[in-house]
């Protein structure tokens, strides 16, 4: 991972931090959502490209949703997964739209091998509630394991052969 990214990651987890003790001590006054962009099967990206370099496109997707996002959303880029924290949350479909068309131009550099899941999830009291005593890591892993019930919206884009 490139020092970007890394530095990025710390910035996007200490601010979710502060976010999630917010968002406990002052339920409904703030409109935060995240994204997760998983890239399904890194194995296979490993497999057809070699590790540093199926690395390397990676972090190319990472300084891509970076660049193309507002300065004011994080993003942060965990293995295969890809986080983006969103203050003042656009209208749903836009968010959603537009992080879709990211990930297709993104992925025409040959990651659109694998299955890309992408997921919204409003940040709220319900989305937390089962994680009470989460840090910013164990909440985003809770996110990932509970996709299903706690998504907003979700949307599998398919591999190509």
């Amino acid at each position: 991972m490139l020092n970007d990214d890394i530095e990025a990651r710390e910035k996007f987890l200490f601010t979710l931090n502060w976010l999630l003790a917010v968002t406990k001590r002052h339920s409904g006054n703030l409109q935060f959502c995240l994204a997760h962009i998983n890239f399904e099967n890194p194995r296979i990206l490993g497999e057809t490209y070699g590790a540093q370099k199926a690395s390397h496109k990676l972090d190319e997707v990472s300084h891509f949703l970076r660049k193309t996002f507002r300065k004011t959303d994080l993003v942060a880029r965990d293995g295969g997964d890809f986080w983006i924290l969103v203050p003042y949350t656009p209208p749903e479909e836009k968010l959603f739209d537009k992080i879709k068309y990211i990930i297709e131009i993104a992925s025409q550099g040959g990651l659109q091998i694998v299955e890309r899941d992408i997921s919204i999830f409003p940040l709220s009291q319900h989305a937390i509630e089962h994680c009470e005593d989460c840090t910013a890591l164990d909440f985003l892993s809770y996110l990932k394991k509970n996709h299903i019930s706690l998504a907003s919206r979700e949307i599998s884009l398919p591999h190509s052969e």
